[in-house]
């Protein structure tokens, strides 16, 4: 094959030129000390970098913020040793009150001392920040969250708040206290009224003798069945009395029942929470086939006769003259046969009085199904008799409201600053078991104190912890981007001066070759 001059002349030239390219990107690569010395190189190299770099500087912001926290909380702890100092001198003063051999005078000196050490705390739980913001004030940093009211008495004007911290991009957590954690009230001794809970029970629908209402609180039920002629304030009288004689005898304790008109009122009188329902339901449904008739004879005599079915609630209507009794089948003769209904029919009558001067009332000997009215006058007026069968309308139900929400006796508390001055007053005008009484309420305070405090060692300590965590992970993080974006300089040196002697080499042998000429070769 022939290979012409210019060929190997490009070739020569184009290698060389290629040679030079590498050699110049690595000597940038050593001037710099970066294995990537533009994004375009490697970009997915560069996404790599970027993305550690942007943890790394995360990190530093973490540290930097938790740096700052725990400043706040060593400023807040320094607050929180000076109130609890402040509380044992009172302690101690408040002894010293309660000893019988202490004279007015010398509790006057006591009280002056007492109400020096009280400014003292309110100026320590009105202390703020380098920036000036109120350390205890919650949300509210830019007013003193302790002021005095009207009446002298020294209360907290902030809130709840806590503010939140993040400690790494997944953990986030409240830091710091405000004043109803660190001076919150203390237990007086005393408990709170209970709220008594009220249920309203009422009864909808149609009241049919056969209906069972059923009332349950927690685990105890009560039940009644309508009987015939019952009322609703009747059922509600019956259900209050089984629930005030379960009370009575211990099984439910604290409820009572009465009627408020058309209204059965239950009371929670500890101000437990009581579960209340109601249901009811019926027990047979209605047959409707009872009818009556009234014959009269030439003797001048009724007969009144029932025929179908007799069922509790039944009702027959006998007039005579301007006169009407009704008479309703009773529930204990659910069971029993017509004679007995016909015997209790002419007994009720009776007993009603209602016609003893217009007839007689018998059972005919013959048929004890049948009635025998015998005139004892003239002129009785017309004698009539009807049926009011009982109905089956299942629209009854049972309604239970929860009037007053019940709420339990609680113990009952004092302001933090309240109490403190109770001591001061007491010193001056309270009796030696007064004084003695508020030493309990010195030792709740110490023991909040005490905890705000170990509270706060506490969360110094998770953030320190937390910060060598992040201090561990900024280095491995900063290891990999070493890694990845610091150039091998014992490699690339080494390549570097391998690259330069084959330039070289290559330079040196093309100046030769292009030199030769056939011509030199020609005698």
């Amino acid at each position: 094959m022939t290979i012409s001059t210019t060929l190997l002349f490009n070739r020569a030239v184009s290698l060389m030129g290629r040679q030079q390219t590498a050699l110049a990107e690595l000597q940038e690569k050593v001037s710099t000390g970066k294995e990537l010395v533009r994004p375009s190189d490697s970009p997915e190299l560069a996404v790599n970098i970027a993305r550690i770099k942007s943890s790394i500087g995360e990190m530093d912001a973490f540290k930097s913020s938790l740096n700052a926290v725990n400043d706040r909380l060593r400023i807040e702890e320094s607050y929180l040793d000076g109130a609890k100092d402040v509380l044992i001198k009172l302690k101690q003063l408040t002894l010293q009150g309660a000893n019988a051999s202490m004279s007015g005078r010398d509790k006057e000196v006591l009280a002056l001392q007492v109400d020096e050490l009280i400014a003292e705390i309110k100026n320590l739980a009105n202390g703020a920040d380098a920036n000036g913001n109120y350390l205890f004030a919650g949300s509210r940093v830019s007013t003193p969250p302790y002021i005095e009211d009207a009446d002298g008495i020294i209360r907290y004007h902030g809130d709840n708040f806590r503010p939140n911290i993040d400690y790494t991009a997944n953990r986030r957590s409240a830091i710091g206290r405000n004043g109803i954690d660190v001076f919150r009230p203390v237990l007086s001794g005393q408990s709170t009224e209970p709220t008594i809970g009220i249920h309203q029970v009422s009864l909808t629908g149609t009241l049919e003798p056969g209906d069972v209402y059923s009332l349950s609180i927690d685990s105890s039920e009560f039940n009644y069945q309508v009987r015939p002629g019952d009322t609703a304030d009747e059922v509600l009288d019956n259900i209050a009395l089984q629930v005030n004689e379960v009370a009575s005898q211990g099984v439910i304790e604290l409820v009572s029942a009465e009627r408020d008109g058309s209204n059965l009122i239950l009371s929670t009188l500890d101000g437990a929470t009581r579960t209340v329902s109601g249901s009811t339901r019926n027990t047979s449904e209605a047959i409707d086939d009872l009818s009556v008739s009234l014959d009269s004879n030439p003797e001048d005599t009724y007969r009144l006769n029932l025929e179908g079915t007799t069922e509790p609630g039944d009702q027959v209507v006998l007039s005579i003259g301007s006169r009407s009794f009704s008479y309703v089948v009773p529930r204990a003769l659910e069971q029993a046969n017509r004679s007995a209904v016909m015997q209790d029919l002419v007994s009720r009558l009776s007993q009603s009085g209602l016609f003893p001067e217009s007839v007689d009332i018998s059972i005919d000997p013959l048929d004890e199904t049948q009635v025998i009215l015998t005139p004892t006058r003239d002129n009785i007026g017309d004698v009539s008799a009807s049926i009011v069968e009982r109905t089956s309308i299942n629209d009854q139900g049972i309604s239970i409201s929860l009037t007053q929400e019940p709420r339990r006796a609680l113990p009952e508390r004092v302001e933090f600053f309240q109490s403190l001055q109770e001591v001061s007053q007491l010193l001056r005008n309270g009796t030696q078991d007064q004084i003695q009484g508020k030493l309990d309420h010195l030792d709740q305070m110490l023991d909040i104190v005490t905890l705000s405090l170990a509270d706060i060692g506490s969360e110094m300590g998770s953030i320190e912890a937390e910060i060598s965590i992040n201090e561990d992970l900024k280095l491995q993080l900063e290891t990999t981007l070493s890694s990845q974006e610091d150039l091998d300089f014992t490699t690339a040196i080494t390549e570097l001066q391998s690259k330069l002697m084959s330039l070289e080499a290559a330079q040196s042998s093309f100046a030769k070759i292009s030199q030769l000429s056939v011509f030199d070769y020609i005698r």
